[in-house]
């Protein structure tokens, strides 16, 4: 799954502006969330077609980057996450971000950036969707 994050000063009005953008150039959003740290806004979205939000974004100023996340099934339980996260530091792959994207029917799908996406499918490899 390929992620846009946008770091930007932060601005009233700057998520209405964002959002505006994408919607009048048909850009679907998928998954999305934000937040503040003192001056500096940071959002991560998902968005349909990848390429043409990346464009967009890029064009109208904002700085955009783009990332691969790494889809993966768990069963849910208490303590799958630790024991994820466990598997990965052991096998010396720090994770940036994780993101629980669906639960239902005792399995939840989790969205997973790392510092390096081919080991981590290595060593997640049976439950990698």
């Amino acid at each position: 799954m390929r992620v846009l994050t946008i770091i930007s000063e932060n601005q009233a009005g700057l998520l209405a502006k964002i959002t505006q953008l994408l919607k009048d150039n048909d850009i679907t959003l998928s998954d999305f969330s934000g937040e503040v740290l003192g001056n500096t806004a940071m959002f991560k979205l998902v968005a349909q077609p990848y390429k043409k939000a990346f464009k967009i974004l890029s064009d109208a100023g904002y700085r955009a980057l783009a990332h691969d996340n790494l889809i993966i099934r768990l069963e849910e339980k208490p303590g799958a996450l630790a024991e994820l996260s466990f598997q990965l530091f052991e096998g010396n792959v720090d994770v940036r971000g994780m993101h629980i994207v669906d639960k239902s029917e005792g399995q939840c799908l989790v969205a997973l950036e790392t510092t390096d996406d081919e080991r981590a499918r290595e060593l997640l490899a049976g439950r990698l969707m």
